[in-house]
């Protein structure tokens, strides 16, 4: 990490700053990943994949003290392709935290699930399957403009069903546009935060997350129990609304920690017709074998209850192992199978596995 001691003046709403030295921090990762997955799916051909990526994550953070005392900092993310997909300022003091700008809702940041925690063997992994993928809608072309004099008609965006729909991997709706989070004081093992962010000027779908937890020492840890939600509005007066939710209990100490997840996820028409409600159990645990060495491992179930793909259900084990070695040097093996059941249609279910190997450096 590089850091760079910069003097700058301003003035901000909140009081005159003369002269803050900010300290600016340079740090980040690149990962190196080959991903396979099979699965027995017949509508998909059985496809067997193998892809190699990779992942390049550049932070670059400030932080300072104003002479009010009030703690200031921005925090800014870049990624492979050179886009800013993380870009906020946070200002702090006796009144909480307010974060501005490009972040994870809530409901994500908030998670105790394994997607968020920081899977030990490098991301949640479920394989390249497209059994019932989303499809982007198209526009039109005119025959005049096509290469054969044959029109191309448009077609609607189709949202995604079947393992595509059920294969969230505990992730209840968010993202990371640009919102106001605030986050109470922490009073005794208590916290607190609701975040809101505009749709903007072309859609009513505001969304609106909470997060409260509450940490208790217990034995040689701690255990901490813990919230989450998001409801997201109609985008205009004939679309439906969705809201997400997530119920859960961690305990951790110098051996890792175990946690049990509850989690619900349902968009409704605006008649009130439920079309999509999925519940979900989630539980697992991180065990340190020693200060380079950890393994992971969770299991999760998914039934859906809504009008669409009503009787679907989704299951993963996933396990993983992480090892450290000096220089920043990280090295991670994941593997997981799930099981798809199409209620509607037993053509589509599928059976399948995934596995990824990584080697990250952090610099």
């Amino acid at each position: 990490m590089r850091k760079i001691l910069l003097t700058t003046t301003a003035f901000v709403a909140l009081g005159s700053v003369a002269a803050v030295a900010a300290d600016v921090s340079v740090s980040g990762n690149a990962r190196f990943r080959y991903n396979t997955w099979s699965d027995d799916n017949a509508a998909v051909a059985g496809a067997n994949n193998n892809t190699m990526t990779d992942v390049l994550q550049l932070w670059v953070k400030s932080s300072a003290t104003t002479d009010n005392g009030l703690s200031i900092g921005t925090n800014t993310r870049l990624l492979t392709s050179g886009a800013v997909d993380r870009n906020w300022i946070d200002i702090d003091g006796d009144f909480g935290k307010i974060d501005l700008g490009k972040q994870w809702s809530l409901s994500y940041s908030g998670s105790l699930h394994e997607n968020w925690m920081g899977t030990v063997a490098g991301g949640v992994y479920m394989g390249g399957s497209t059994n019932g993928a989303a499809v982007a809608a198209t526009a039109g072309t005119a025959a005049s403009l096509t290469d054969d004099n044959v029109a191309v008609a448009a077609t609607a965006a189709v949202p995604a069903t079947g393992l595509a729909a059920m294969n969230s991997t505990g992730f209840i709706g968010g993202n990371k546009n640009n919102k106001v989070i605030y986050h109470m004081p922490s009073v005794g093992g208590f916290n607190a935060a609701v975040g809101y962010m505009d749709a903007g000027s072309t859609s009513d779908a505001d969304e609106t997350t909470t997060h409260v937890s509450y940490t208790m020492p217990m034995g040689s840890g701690s255990l901490k129990v813990n919230m989450a939600s998001i409801a997201t509005s109609g985008a205009n007066a004939t679309s439906g609304e969705s809201d997400g939710r997530e119920v859960g209990f961690e305990y951790s100490g110098g051996f890792g920690r175990v946690y049990a997840l509850s989690q619900n996820t349902e968009t409704t028409t605006v008649a009130g017709v439920s079309t999509n409600d999925q519940e979900g159990t989630t539980f697992g645990g991180q065990y340190n074998v020693n200060s380079a060495a950890k393994v992971v491992y969770y299991r999760q179930e998914m039934d859906q209850d809504g009008t669409v793909d009503t009787g679907d259900k989704f299951s993963s084990d996933t396990i993983g192992v992480r090892y450290d070695l000096a220089g920043g040097l990280r090295i991670g093996l994941l593997h997981s199978n799930y099981d798809f059941t199409d209620a509607g249609d037993t053509a589509n279910s599928e059976n399948g596995s995934a596995t990824r190997l990584q080697v990250r450096v952090n610099f």
